[in-house]
């Protein structure tokens, strides 16, 4: 959001603002209203003994609202300007410090430190959310600020401080019990000394972003994470501190995982993530991977619900899924396991039939796939023979969907849109984004020359259109989960 940036405009808690007292309401809003008897202890808009006294305030009806929809009101407003309402009168100078608090450093004209403690001093009632963007507080101040947030019942915390010193997180935020959604970037998590992790416990937590995050230690994070038990969704984007991650999750439906552009990177001494395994998670519905120039490995042991899996590329070491096993996309031993997984999605700089062919044995009720060979960093892989041996079954009765990214019509990629084509007997469409602009005559000899006239599914649908391309490939953060397809971006 734009911050305000008039550096001679007076402070959040005393400003001097023009204020409109006539309100106009809708025509669908009632002209007239009744109100309820005020309580004893109200005091009326009008002669409140504040600057107001002989004033025909008859016009702000806004002030006879009750005090719970005007504290509702000023909770969707920014902070400064909430903050400026306790100067109308006395009817209105308790209203925001008792409203719940969305603070945005954002949102300051003058994002520090100080503002923020001074925030946090003067408002007595509960906090929604704290995002922290702009100022980068000290030690005392960020141990300050979260024990203040935790006795207001802080929902949603968001930090992602500026400067490339992660922020070394104080234990304090161990007692933000209330949180349902955090996201903590460029941060440094609490040391997880003296039995400090079996007291991690967020119990409402449902969404939790790490990003650019240095873990003490791997059993700190798996601790962390073992105190979240109502995760519904967790996105690890570039974690340092832990080369191997165990899931084991009750409650866990989204999982996205992203390591960094280049191999062996390390922060403050510490590795990256290099293994992910999924050793029991009854509830997962989504494994997604960025990145994947470099791994990580992914080992999925138990996820009986797992519906959505991707991108898997040449830069994964090692991916097991059940007893299927594949390295570098190459099969080394397949498995129809898989049957719940219906949207899968594959990258490879030259896309070919045959790794595409063997993930697809894996999957036997798979309806949607996804190949591209739009990467960050291209990575080639071998070139196989393919020949058709068995029928594959997702191809015979569920494949009805399949995606193109990248799509250049060179001999390998028309040979697996061929294969798909000649084999999917339920295909609905196939959708090819092309690097060029599609012209009619380009479009025309490729349908030619990808034989789209025998295609096994008669009324399946070639669509050709440009590809706008874009390397971020879906929401890395743990809200992805709002999305119907994250792959369809």
């Amino acid at each position: 959001m734009e911050q305000e940036r008039n550096p001679a405009r007076p402070s959040i808690l005393q400003p001097s603002i023009c204020i409109q007292r006539s309100i106009h309401f809708p025509s669908s809003f009632p002209q007239k209203m009744t109100p309820a008897p005020p309580p004893a202890n109200h005091v009326t808009a009008a002669g409140d003994g504040d600057g107001d006294d002989g004033e025909d305030l008859d016009g702000d009806l806004i002030s006879l609202l009750p005090d719970c929809i005007l504290t509702t009101i000023l909770s969707l407003l920014p902070v400064p300007a909430a903050a400026r309402t306790q100067i109308l009168s006395r009817r209105w100078r308790g209203l925001w410090p008792s409203a719940p608090l969305h603070l945005l450093d954002s949102h300051f004209p003058a994002p520090t430190a100080a503002a923020v403690s001074r925030i946090l001093a003067s408002h007595r009632g509960s906090a929604a959310r704290f995002h922290l963007l702009l100022a980068r507080p000290s030690a005392a101040d960020a141990d300050e600020w979260l024990r203040s947030l935790a006795a207001k019942g802080l929902r949603e915390l968001v930090l992602r401080p500026p400067s490339d010193a992660p922020l070394r997180l104080p234990p304090s935020l161990l007692s933000c019990r209330s949180l349902r959604a955090a996201e903590l970037t460029n941060c440094r998590l609490p040391d997880g000394g003296g039995g400090a992790e079996a007291e991690a416990r967020f119990p409402h937590l449902a969404e939790l972003t790490l990003r650019l995050a240095r873990a003490p230690s791997a059993a700190a994070l798996h601790g962390l994470l073992a105190g979240c038990p109502a995760l519904a969704s967790l996105s690890l984007d570039r974690v340092f501190g832990c080369q191997t991650l165990r899931v084991r999750s009750g409650t866990l439906r989204s999982l996205t995982v992203s390591v960094s552009l280049t191999p062996g990177r390390v922060l403050e001494g510490a590795g990256e993530l290099e293994r992910l395994v999924v050793e029991d998670a009854p509830a997962l519905e989504r494994l997604l991977a960025h990145d994947v120039n470099w791994g990580p490995s992914i080992n999925v042991v138990r996820a009986p619900r797992l519906q959505m899996l991707g991108y898997l590329g040449v830069g994964i070491q090692e991916v097991q899924l059940g007893s299927a096993l594949f390295r570098s996309m190459c099969a080394v031993r397949l498995a129809a396991e898989l049957r719940c997984v219906t949207t899968l999605a594959l990258e490879m700089a030259d896309p070919q039939v045959k790794p595409v062919a063997d993930f697809l044995r894996c999957f036997p009720c798979l309806e949607t796939l996804y190949v591209t060979s739009h990467m960050v960093v291209a990575r080639s892989m071998k070139i196989f023979d393919y020949e058709i041996g068995d029928p594959i079954e997702c191809l015979n009765h569920h494949l009805k969907t399949v995606v193109l990214k990248g799509y250049s019509g060179r001999k390998h990629e028309r040979q697996l849109a061929s294969f798909v084509a000649l084999h999917a007997r339920v295909l609905q469409v196939m959708k090819f984004l092309c690097d060029n602009e599609c012209s009619s005559s380009w479009v025309t000899n490729q349908k030619r020359l990808l034989q789209a006239d025998k295609r096994a599914s008669l009324g399946a649908q070639f669509v050709f259109r440009k590809f706008n391309k874009s390397y971020i490939r879906f929401l890395k953060q743990a809200s992805n989960i709002s999305l119907v397809d994250p792959f369809d971006t």
